[in-house]
This record gives C-alpha cells, sequence and structure tokens, in this order.
C-alpha cells in the first residue's frame, strides 16, 4: 500500500505540472494530460491496477463532482432544468440501450453485461464538456444544458450500472427489482443531498468563522458519499445536489471573504483532481489493454468505433428530435428561429466527451461472481470504455470550429457588463448621498473632500466606466473613508443580486463581478468592532 501511495504521490506531481504547461499554452487539460498518461503507461514503472475502484470513486469523484457543482449555477440549471432533466435521464436510458444492443450484435456478452457497457458510456464528462465548450465561445443557455446534464447524469448512469451488475450477477431481475433499485438511489441521493446543502448553508449563513465553515464544504463531499451509498442511493445524485445547493448559499447568504477563501480553494482542488483523474485515465488505458487477450483486443478494436458512433449518432438524433417536437414549447427557446434551434440541437448532440467518471465507472464493477467465476467480459467493457474516452476527448476539440460555421457562438457580453456596472455605480452613489444626509442630521457631517471624491469615483464609472485619472481621494480620514467605501460596496452587491433575480442575468456574469465586489470590500479592512 506505502508503495502504491508512493506512485499515486508521484504520478499527481507529474499530472498538475502537464496540466499547468496545458494550461500555459492555453491548451484544454484533458487531452495533453491523458496523452501523457498514456505515454507514462508505456514503461514499466508503478502499480498495475488500482487496488480499489471505490478508493478513486470517493478520494477523486466525490470531491471532483461537489466541485463542479460549486462552479456550476443552480439558477443558470433552474432555468434549464426541463432539457436538462430529459437529457440527464431520457438519454442516459436511450444511450444504455443503443450501445448494449450494439454490442450485443458485436459479441457474444451477456444482455445484462452489454447493458452495463452502455450505461458506464452513458453520462458525459463535466470537466470536458464545459472546457471545450467555454473555449468554443457557445451560447450560456447552451453551456447550461450541457453543465446541468454532465452533472446530473452521472447519478442515472451509475444507477442504471447497478442495475445491469445485479441482473448480471444474480442471473436474472424483475421490473419490480429494477424500479426498486431505481427510486431508492434517487430518492436517497435527493433526501441526502438536500439535506447537507441545507446544513452546510446553514453554517454558512450563521458562522463568523469562514476557515471553519469552508473547512466544513472542504469535507462534505466524502461524507455525503458515503452516507448515500452505505443507504443505497446514489452517492453522485447527493454530492451534486448538496454543491449546488451550497454554491446558491455563498453567493447569496455567504461573507465576503468566505466567497473567497471557497473559490481559491475549490479552485486549486478541483484543478488538481481534473488533472490526476485524466492522468489515470491514461495510465490505466495501457495496463487493460495489456491485460486482456490478442482475441480480446480484436473484439475491442471492433467495439470503440462501433460504439462511439453509437454514441453520436444516438445522442444527435435525441437532441435534435427533442428540439423538433418540443423546442418552441420550452421557455428556454421560446422566440427562436427554428433553423437557430436546429443548429443548438446539432451542438448539444455532438458535445458528448466522455470521462474519468466512466472509467471509475467501469473499473467499479466487480471482479468475481457470487459463484467465484470471473465477471464475464469484464476486461472487454473496462477496455472499450478508455478507449471510447480517448476518441470522444479528441472529437470533442472538433467543438468550436464546427460551432463557429453554424455561427452558434455567444454574442459579445461586454455591452451587458457596463450596464450593470453601470447599474452598481448608481447604487453606490445613492448609499453615499443617503449617508451623508444620516450625517447632516446627526450632526456629524461628513468631509466634503471626502464624500466629493468617492461621488466622483461613482460618477465617472456611470458616465464612461473607465478608471478615475487625476488626484486621488484624500484619505487623511481613514476611519471615514473605508466606513463610507464599505457602504458602497454593500450597495453595490445588494444592486447585483437583485438585478440577477429579477432580470435573470446568469451568474457566469455575476459571479466574477461578486467576487470582484468582495475583494474590494476585503481590501478596506475590518469594521470598527471587528477583530
Amino acid at each position: 500500500m506505502e508503495t502504491y501511495l508512493g506512485w499515486f504521490a508521484v504520478f499527481a506531481v507529474m499530472a498538475v505540472v502537464v496540466a499547468i504547461l496545458a494550461r500555459h499554452r492555453g491548451w484544454g487539460m484533458a487531452l495533453p494530460v491523458l496523452i501523457v498518461g498514456v505515454i507514462v503507461g508505456l514503461f514499466p514503472i508503478g502499480p498495475d491496477l488500482a487496488p480499489d475502484p471505490e478508493v478513486f470513486l470517493i478520494a477523486i469523484l466525490a470531491p471532483l463532482v461537489f466541485g463542479e457543482a460549486l462552479g456550476s449555477s443552480f439558477l443558470d440549471i433552474r432555468r434549464v432544468r426541463r432539457p436538462v432533466l430529459v437529457l440527464a435521464i431520457g438519454l442516459v436510458i436511450a444511450t444504455t440501450l443503443t450501445v448494449g444492443g450494439m454490442a450485443l450484435w458485436i459479441s457474444a456478452m451477456p444482455v445484462a453485461v452489454a447493458l452495463a457497457l452502455g450505461a458506464v458510456l452513458a453520462p458525459t464528462d463535466a470537466v470536458a464538456v464545459s472546457t471545450v465548450a467555454r473555449k468554443a465561445s457557445l451560447p450560456r443557455g447552451l453551456v447550461s444544458i450541457l453543465e446541468g446534464e454532465s452533472l446530473v447524469n452521472d447519478g442515472t448512469a451509475l444507477t442504471a450500472l447497478r442495475v445491469a451488475v445485479v441482473a448480471a450477477i444474480a442471473g436474472s431481475i424483475t421490473a419490480v427489482q429494477i424500479g426498486t433499485v431505481f427510486i431508492l438511489a434517487v430518492a436517497v441521493g435527493i433526501a441526502i443531498g438536500l439535506a447537507g446543502g441545507w446544513l452546510l448553508s446553514f453554517v454558512i449563513s450563521r458562522s463568523k468563522d469562514t476557515v471553519a465553515a469552508n473547512s466544513l464544504v472542504l469535507v462534505a463531499p466524502f461524507v455525503l458519499y458515503l452516507g448515500a451509498e452505505r443507504l443505497e442511493g446514489s452517492g453522485v445524485l447527493a454530492v451534486v445536489i448538496a454543491g449546488l445547493y451550497t454554491a446558491h448559499s455563498q453567493t447569496t447568504k455567504g461573507r465576503n471573504l468566505g466567497r473567497l477563501q471557497s473559490a481559491m480553494l475549490w479552485r486549486h482542488v478541483t484543478f488538481v483532481l481534473q488533472a490526476m483523474a485524466f492522468f489515470m485515465v491514461g495510465i490505466y488505458l495501457i495496463n487493460t489493454l495489456l491485460a486482456v487477450t490478442n482475441q480480446e483486443r480484436l473484439l475491442v478494436a471492433a467495439l470503440v468505433p462501433t460504439v462511439v458512433l453509437t454514441l453520436i449518432i444516438t445522442r444527435v438524433g435525441f437532441v435534435m428530435g427533442l428540439v423538433a417536437i418540443f423546442g418552441r414549447r420550452m421557455p428556454t427557446f421560446r422566440g427562436q428561429p427554428t433553423t437557430r434551434l436546429m443548429r443548438g440541437a446539432f451542438i448539444v448532440g455532438w458535445s458528448g466527451a466522455r470521462g474519468p467518471i466512466s472509467a471509475l465507472a467501469a473499473f467499479s464493477i466487480p471482479l468475481m461472481m457470487e459463484s467465484g467465476e470471473p465477471f464475464p467480459f469484464r476486461d472487454v467493457v473496462v477496455a472499450t470504455t478508455f478507449g471510447v474516452i480517448v476518441v470522444t476527448l479528441l472529437l470533442a476539440q472538433t467543438i468550436g470550429p464546427i460551432a463557429r460555421r453554424l455561427k452558434v457562438q455567444e454574442s459579445d457580453a461586454s455591452e451587458t457588463i457596463r450596464k450593470l456596472d453601470a447599474a452598481l455605480a448608481y447604487a453606490a452613489l445613492t448609499e453615499l448621498d443617503e449617508a451623508e444626509e444620516v450625517a447632516e442630521l446627526n450632526g456629524q457631517p461628513i468631509a466634503r473632500e471626502l464624500v466629493a471624491g468617492l461621488r466622483a469615483e461613482a460618477q465617472r464609472r456611470i458616465d464612461s466606466l473607465v478608471p478615475i485619472e487625476g488626484e486621488a481621494v484624500d484619505l487623511s480620514d481613514p476611519v471615514s473613508t473605508s466606513d463610507l467605501a464599505r457602504l458602497m460596496v454593500r450597495a453595490e452587491q445588494e444592486e447585483l443580486l437583485r438585478i440577477r433575480d429579477e432580470e435573470g442575468l446568469p451568474d457566469s456574469v455575476v459571479r466574477p463581478i461578486q467576487l470582484a465586489l468582495d475583494m474590494r470590500q476585503q481590501a478596506l479592512g475590518p469594521r470598527k468592532n471587528e477583530t
């Protein structure tokens, strides 16, 4: 075990270094890290396979999915909840059946094992999809659908895999048993996710100790995942729901210092975990191919392209058919031209990269049956999964050019941000005027030079939205300056959330501005009564 942990640490350092270099070059992380992992896997170093797939599910998958949920927007996903749920449930079931059917047609797999392969490859990868979608400048609505689907479909697919594995081991399974397993997994996952999210939200809104609150958030995904799985629920679903709940709470109720600490912490955590996950996929791809027989390699070579083609046809056909039938009835797409809807549907259908969760799901298939015999075709399922991951990640690099060719890209949001900045500056100016009036009524007028400087700053943002030039504000009264500036920043924060809620601004626009306001407020230092 010590040897394994030692190599794990070495691989972690290598993965992070490669990810940093890829980031520096402006590339996506997934493919470069995976390729280097494949190269490392060619050399006879390190352990052959993971000692326990469950360790990776808990140590990497749980915090990684939680971090992705924290970086997503509950409000954005809620606005596109119908297409997200249809894709996360309906498309997962359709993919499981079509891929399973193709596997049955090509090989002699038992039905349950073929369906297990379909379930393993049903979920899209949140990291790869989000990275490529943003890099391709897809419209925010499409990005929200892709992110929401890739978060929610993990739980659906892993539940389908659980049913398939139970059927493979038992030899048969009834419709009642399938329904019981599925409903229990979803219900328990949702219940634990909501309970965990509420508890984290309560701590975030009440605790003044931001370090303690964020420490609790850091360990939460492990507890939630294990708790849900122990109760036969979906650990991934519990983690996703709790993450979205917590992210929304941090935005609306959290303290500015806590938000800053959480954003920085999880940005680093998810970066390291993403790098590790893709690196291990590359290493185990080679190890898995070396573990199968020559006959099984031929089967894998036939399965990979067939399954990839099946995944693409199923996804594109499902999404475009869904939009063609129900597109104009969905509030998300109401009022848009049919041609634009279909182009967007094609991009959503094409954006189906698979990633580490499929690899981890394949590894979670048991080695042995209850009779003590090896699980049939397990090595083939694992090897096929890894091959499909590599091919779909390569295909994902074409999303940007295709989106540009089809003219399915986000319009420039700079004007929206400029108008929002002006509205926030106006709110700050209003707060300054009110503070000046209160001071006058209390017989403690504020120095005119101080008020004039702060008013000029806010007015300049309203008029031209450019940095102030000329003389700096007189800070001869630093306490009054910080107090007034803090009031103005707080007014901007409240106005930002009001505009978001009333006008439906996406959190992709709101959160960077909120973090900038948090940093401004933090730079002003603590209040007089704070230590």
